[in-house]
């Protein structure tokens, strides 16, 4: 018979489980369920031999306490990066959470939000946001947040999913795990939240001149494709062929221009018809940049959001431990140097958080965004 590790719990420590051990992760939910210092729980799992539904709920059947979450391509615990596994954030306050039928209609959703009654007006309110990445309609659910909540609060979250780009049940909630979701934890507390990513403009801004959700079709009245590839042979001395457009694209993501805020990233993955594929929706009429970095750069840009957030302190916060929100993609580019840019966070903290597909954070004072190949640091 195996023997099943003991794991000691403090009261408000973030827990990590190792994969397929549903006796600890049942032991760490009774112990936060039993301390009152612990008002609401973060879960965070990886994809990568994750539980099912039905054992999931059988654990979260025994807590009453406010807990959302989702299942993520890779963890973060402690500056290091988890394959697998499932980390547990206790939270010393209270989370409204309500959970979402990505499927469903505008007005559901509206309509599901005025039930909590919360009050969005709170200047100093945080919103965690967690939304089934493969859902075509999580864009539009993230525009309903904005319009509902405006840009007071502070949001904080990310695309759950797999890198195997299959849906399943991604999004956690106290009654288990669903698929096509989108899960909020509403709080009246303020988050010092950080957004960077250290990508540079190498072209003029190009004007998206047809696009169909995740798929763009010209660009400044040309095939996609065709304006992409001039400006990308010309600076990487590469040329695209029909099996290397991932393996050139990763380091040329796209860049919508914002006004006073952090230029928000697209991630192309595929061309077909001479048109685009990126990972999130952009629109038609919008402005874009094609970006490059290095190492150098994208570190740089860790850097910078940890610099925002902890500029951003109140006394209230633990300063000792951050949350990072960072891109998947970001670990494909920067292979064994990912670890260089744990290191960067970790400069004297604890860091915890996931790694994403698709991040979702409003930088500064502007509109609330799905970012790709960014970093978002909170810290609460």
């Amino acid at each position: 018979m195996p023997i099943i590790g003991i794991i000691r719990i403090m009261p408000m420590d973030v827990i990590y489980i190792a994969s397929n051990n549903l006796f600890e992760l049942d032991k760490a939910v009774v112990s936060f369920e039993a301390t009152n210092e612990v008002k609401s729980i973060l879960m965070l799992m990886a994809d990568k031999e994750r539980y099912d539904s039905n054992e999931v709920s059988s654990v979260l059947i025994k807590t009453s306490k406010p807990l959302i979450g989702g299942v993520f391509p890779e963890l973060i615990f402690k500056g290091e990066r988890k394959a697998s596994g499932t980390i547990l954030i206790p939270l010393k306050f209270k989370i409204n959470t309500q959970l979402f039928n990505l499927n469903e209609s505008t007005d559901y959703c509206f309509e599901q939000l005025a039930n909590i009654k919360m009050d969005s007006l709170d200047s100093s309110s945080s919103l965690f946001v967690f939304a089934d990445a493969l859902n075509s309609n999580k864009d539009s659910f993230i525009e309903i947040l904005f319009n509902y909540f405006g840009i007071n609060p502070t949001y904080i979250g990310g695309g759950a999913g797999s890198l195997s780009f299959k849906p399943f049940q991604c999004i956690i909630d106290n009654h288990g795990m669903h698929s096509d979701a989108a899960v909020i934890g509403w709080v009246n507390k303020s988050v010092a939240l950080g957004v960077a990513h250290g990508w540079q403009s190498i072209s003029e801004p190009c004007k998206v001149t047809k696009a169909n959700s995740n798929v763009i079709e010209t660009i400044n009245w040309k095939p996609a494709f065709e304006v992409y590839k001039e400006i990308v042979e010309k600076h990487s001395g590469k040329t695209f062929t029909n099996d290397n457009f991932f393996d050139i694209a990763k380091s040329y993501p796209l860049g919508i221009t914002k006004i006073d805020a952090e230029m928000v990233v697209r991630d192309p993955f595929m061309v077909s018809n001479n048109s685009l594929y990126v990972v999130d929706v952009i629109k038609e009429g919008e402005y874009v940049n094609i970006l490059h970095g290095d190492i150098d750069s994208l570190l740089n840009g860790a850097l910078k959001a940890r610099q925002i957030a902890f500029s951003k302190l109140e006394d209230s916060m633990n300063e000792k431990s951050i949350f990072c929100i960072d891109c998947i993609s970001r670990v494909l580019f920067m292979q064994d140097s990912f670890n260089k840019e744990l290191e960067v966070f970790g400069d004297g903290v604890e860091v915890n958080g996931i790694l994403s597909i698709g991040e979702i954070a409003n930088s500064e004072d502007s509109y609330l965004e799905i970012y790709n190949k960014t970093i978002v640091v909170g810290i609460w």
